[in-house]
């Protein structure tokens, strides 16, 4: 698997992750399932050599979840913000392993 294709797969699982587990009704078999693609996201993204790709994607993941947690619409927007910035700057750097 290429650098991008880490990328995108770890993107990916970040859109995917069930952030609401905690709130399941049957909350075991939820946070197993939950913490295991955690793992799997974690595993993945050491694979990735450039340090501030890995970085990038493991704020992205902390970001993704406060805004998924929050109910204030300003800390959302705030969140949302942060996202755009952080993926903006991934594909940057895929531009850049790509040229």
């Amino acid at each position: 698997m290429t650098t991008m294709n880490k990328i995108e797969k770890a993107l990916q699982m970040i859109n995917e992750h069930d952030w609401w587990w905690a709130w399941a009704e049957y909350c075991g078999d939820a946070r197993d399932k939950a913490y295991g693609h955690m793992r799997a996201f974690v595993e993945l993204v050491s694979e990735i050599s450039d340090k501030v790709i890995v970085s990038t994607l493991r704020e992205l993941w902390e970001v993704t979840a406060h805004k998924a947690w929050t109910d204030d619409k300003e800390k959302k927007a705030k969140y949302e913000s942060i996202r755009e910035e952080l993926t903006a700057t991934i594909f940057l750097s895929e531009i850049k392993m790509a040229a």
